[in-house]
């Protein structure tokens, strides 16, 4: 029980160089034992668990604060530029996710429907064999395409003399030869039509026909079907981390705010701006009206006192006056007596720390007080087990 300063022992059966220091308290009588200790303010303490550089301090030592109260601001340029990103992140996964929830739209499903189609076309073109007619055709076609072609040419042979005897116009050659151009790409493509009809599509062909055909068709069943279950269960995966990075940006944003945990009186706060503090508590807060007191009993006493129990108390500050405080804690196993009270034969002794909870009673009652805790012997035994 480090820090605990005990003044007095109470016990029940003492050595004799104890029982004269008890009573000394002049208080102990047949049904109550008196014991000493010094009232202690309870203290909490604030700071943040990110650090940084201090931009405010709006408090000071020996300041009265609210539970909630700004204590001092740290620096936030790089918590909100961390807040800033892991939004963006959380921004660009719900908008992934909301595609693949929605699905194609329909000018995107019409699109592929006819590729799929236009592919089905040339595969089916390409497995027909070639009927007679469909050769026949194509032989007429290009012979008509010849056709106009000598007719281009001549034509244009004819425009060309004129034109150089400059008989002709610019325009009008120029309109003879795009004419001779278009009869000779009408000519090469009917004599590929021809030779397509006479010979048949080629085996690689056709497979190349069915494989873009297949292509089509799953690009087709892929855009109507939308995504999939694993898919959709990825994208929400991503979109509730991106949110927790949000949430956590925001958390560590927090933290470059301190505040007050509780009411109370600034104790200690030794900082500035400019100061660069690590994360950690960086100020302490006493509540000057949460007071409490470790006395000190022997085994004996521990049968009369219980968890919850009332006891009153005095000051010498106050004679003639009581006041009243509750046990809340009463220690699971005993320490020795402290070696300044005791022989050399009596430190087999054991003490048992018990703690005494109070109010201020409107500031009467201050942390460094002396007060004595007159503890009932004639209650009955109620022992309790370890608290």
């Amino acid at each position: 029980m480090n820090g605990r300063r005990l003044l007095l022992i109470g016990m029940g059966l003492i050595p004799a160089g104890l029982a004269f220091l008890i009573c000394c308290c002049g208080h102990d009588s047949a049904d109550e034992l008196a014991v000493a200790g010094q009232v202690e303010a309870v203290s909490v303490s604030a700071g943040s668990r990110v650090g940084g550089r201090v931009s405010e301090v709006l408090a000071e030592e020996g300041q009265h604060v609210e539970k909630g109260d700004v204590l001092v601001k740290l620096e936030t340029d790089e918590a909100e530029a961390a807040r800033a990103a892991a939004r963006a992140k959380l921004a660009q996964a719900e908008a992934t996710l909301e595609k693949l929830k929605t699905g194609a739209r329909p000018e995107e499903i019409r699109q592929a429907e006819a590729a799929a189609e236009q592919a089905r076309q040339r595969y089916k073109i390409a497995q027909q064999a070639t009927r007679p007619e469909d050769e026949s055709a194509a032989i007429a076609m290009e012979d008509a395409a010849r056709a106009q072609r000598d007719q281009a040419k001549s034509d244009f042979d004819r425009i060309e003399r004129l034109f150089q005897a400059q008989a002709v116009p610019q325009q009008r050659y120029d309109q003879a030869r795009h004419a001779l151009e278009a009869a000779e790409a009408q000519l090469q493509a009917a004599a590929e039509r021809r030779k397509l009809a006479q010979e048949g599509a080629r085996s690689e062909e056709i497979e190349a026909a069915r494989a873009a055909a297949e292509q089509a068709q799953a690009a087709l069943d892929l855009v109507k079907n939308g995504a999939r279950k694993e898919d959709l269960d990825a994208a929400r995966a991503v979109r509730d981390s991106a949110a927790a990075d949000v949430e956590r940006a925001e958390v560590n944003l927090r933290e470059n705010i301190i505040t007050a945990p509780r009411n109370g009186v600034v104790d200690a706060l030794d900082i500035h701006p400019g100061d660069l503090v690590r994360p950690g508590p960086v100020a302490t807060i006493v509540d000057v009206d949460d007071l409490e007191m470790f006395v000190y009993v022997s085994a004996g006493m521990l049968g009369y006192l219980r968890l919850g129990q009332e006891v009153t108390l005095t000051a010498d500050a106050y004679p003639g006056e009581t006041f009243t405080g509750t046990i809340v804690y009463i220690a699971s196993s005993g320490e020795f007596t402290p070696r300044n009270l005791q022989t050399q034969e009596e430190r087999v002794q054991q003490v048992f720390g018990v703690k005494i909870k109070m109010d201020s009673f409107g500031g009467r009652i201050r942390a460094g007080m002396s007060m004595t805790a007159h503890l009932p012997r004639d209650a009955g035994p109620e022992r309790n087990g370890a608290a």
